[in-house]
C-alpha cells in the first residue's frame, strides 16, 4: 500500500521591501535651494535705498556707501554659491538653446508693464528697489570706481540673482507646496498649489512690478514644465536680467535696478 503524499508545507513569503523614493536632488537641497537665497535677501532688506535708510541707517550707513554694502553683499552669497555648486553640476542639466532668447524677449512686457503699474500709482507698494545710479555727481561719478561698480552690480543682476532666485522658486517652493520633503517632488511639477504659490511670490517679491512679475514668473514655469531643466530656467532668468540692465544703462532708468 502505497503512502500518501504528504501535502507540501508553505513557505512564509517574505514581505516586499516597499520601493524606495526617488530622491529628485539637488544634494542638501536646504542648503542649496534656499540658503543663498535667503542670504541674498536678508541682506537687500538692510540696506540704504534713497528713500530709507534701512537698517544699516541706524549704524551711521547712508545710502552713498551703497556700493559697498552690495559689494559685501555678493561676495557673501558667491561664497554660498561656490559651497553648493557641486550639488548642481549634473542637477540643473545641459542647457537648451531657445529659453535664453525668450528671456530677452521677456524684457520688453517687463518695462512695459512695469511702467504701466508705476503711471497708475501702484509701483510704491512695499518700498522700491535700490536706484542706484554709479555715475551721477553726488554719487561716484564719471570715475574709474563708477565703472568698476556697474561691473560689480552686473554680475549680481545677471550670474548671482537668477541662480539663487531660480534655486529657491522652481527649486524649491514649486515643490514644497505639494510635498515638504520637496526633492523627492519631480522638478517642474506643475499643479494649482506650484502655480498659486509661484503667482504669490511674484506679486510679494516684486511689489513695484507686480503685473510683470505675475506673467514673467508664469512663462518661466512653462519653461520649466517643457523642457525639466533647471538651467533652461536660470539662462532664461539670467537674459531677462542683462536685458534690463542694458535697458537701464542706455536711458538711465535706474529706478528699474
Amino acid at each position: 500500500m502505497t503512502a500518501e503524499p504528504t501535502p507540501a508545507t508553505s513557505q512564509p513569503v517574505p514581505p516586499t521591501a516597499a520601493a524606495p523614493e526617488i530622491d529628485y536632488g539637488p544634494a542638501e537641497p536646504w542648503l542649496t535651494c534656499v540658503f543663498p537665497f535667503f542670504a541674498f535677501l536678508f541682506i537687500g532688506s538692510v540696506e540704504p535705498t534713497a528713500t530709507d535708510g534701512g537698517s544699516l541707517g541706524l549704524l551711521g550707513i547712508q545710502y552713498e556707501h551703497y556700493p559697498v554694502i552690495y559689494a559685501i553683499r555678493l561676495a557673501i552669497v558667491l561664497a554660498l554659491v561656490a559651497r553648493v555648486s557641486p550639488n548642481l553640476y549634473r542637477w540643473v542639466g545641459r542647457p537648451t538653446w531657445w529659453p535664453p532668447l525668450v528671456g530677452l524677449a521677456l524684457v520688453v512686457p517687463w518695462v512695459g508693464l512695469t511702467m504701466l503699474q508705476r503711471s497708475f500709482g501702484w509701483a510704491e507698494w512695499g518700498g522700491t528697489r535700490a536706484g542706484y545710479n554709479p555715475f551721477a555727481p553726488e554719487h561716484l561719478g564719471d570715475s574709474t570706481w563708477a565703472w568698476v561698480f556697474l561691473a560689480v552690480r552686473f554680475v549680481g543682476l545677471v550670474i548671482v540673482v537668477p541662480i539663487v532666485e531660480e534655486l529657491f522658486v522652481r527649486g524649491m517652493l514649486m515643490r514644497y507646496v505639494i510635498r515638504e520633503n520637496f526633492w523627492l517632488i519631480p522638478f517642474a511639477t506643475l499643479s494649482a498649489a506650484s502655480l498659486l504659490g509661484c503667482t504669490l511670490y511674484a506679486v510679494l517679491s516684486h511689489p513695484g512690478e507686480a503685473i510683470a512679475a505675475v506673467g514673467w514668473f508664469g512663462v518661466v514655469s512653462l519653461i520649466a514644465a517643457t523642457t525639466k531643466k533647471p538651467i533652461d530656467c536660470i539662462l532664461c532668468h539670467a537674459a531677462t536680467n542683462l536685458a534690463l540692465g542694458l535697458y537701464v544703462l542706455a536711458t538711465g532708468e535706474w529706478w528699474l535696478m
